[in-house]
């Protein structure tokens, strides 16, 4: 018999999936915003703060940190899910230092290794990411496939770990602990165009335990 330890470690990891979280509104708003604003948007990096690099073996999408207008109101959205998520999550409350958001256009092809959303050097965290959550839009009807979000359990597959996906639908959210081991599914559009992307914004709620 597997002990408590194991079955945890084995087990789907804790997430909350929010449809029509936005409004249609706002998700046709944002979907203009990026369609007009293609060439701000640059290959994704990966590493910390202080050593970011494109390494598109390992992520493969292009990004921006412009938000223009909407930023406000995007800012005041995931705020305003963070208590219920983390009761929902299970998570130890904490006291929320800020947020870092980037926009992630995933074209034909695009992808994300199994990743954490902490980063970690030398045995000891230097993230202050607490709580992830990715809200998905699009253009309607979806005009690529693929592009799920992979949530896996601590313990690898190979060794009996499990893991679950969720559907990028538009006006879609998914919240979960910054430390759970994820990955973006490959993308396929063949339109190739910018407007038939896998569009998301990345949310990371910044904090410090209380």
């Amino acid at each position: 018999m597997k002990s408590n330890s194991l079955t945890a470690f084995s087990a789907l990891p804790p997430h909350w999936v929010i449809d029509t979280v936005f409004g249609a509104d706002l998700a046709a708003r944002l979907l203009l915003f990026v369609l007009e604003r293609e060439s701000v948007f640059a290959d994704t990096t990966i590493g910390d703060s202080a050593n970011r690099t494109v390494r598109k073996a390992v992520r493969s999408s292009r990004a921006t940190r412009d938000f223009g207008e909407l930023h406000g109101e995007l800012e005041e959205r995931f705020r305003g899910l963070m208590p219920s998520a983390i009761s929902r999550l299970g998570l130890a409350p904490f006291a929320l230092t800020g947020l870092s958001m980037e926009l992630a256009a995933h074209g034909d092809g695009d992808f994300y290794q199994r990743h954490i959303d902490t980063f970690v050097a030398g045995g000891a965290s230097t993230s202050d990411r607490m709580l992830t959550g990715v809200y998905y839009f699009h253009v309607v009807p979806r005009p690529f496939t693929g592009g799920e979000l992979r949530l896996h359990s601590l313990r690898v597959a190979e060794d009996g770990g499990s893991h679950v996906d969720v559907e990028p639908r538009d006006d879609r959210m998914l919240l979960f602990p910054a430390w759970v081991p994820h990955e973006v599914r490959p993308v396929s559009c063949p339109g190739g165009g910018f407007a038939q992307s896998r569009f998301a914004i990345n949310c990371w709620y910044l904090g410090k335990s209380i």
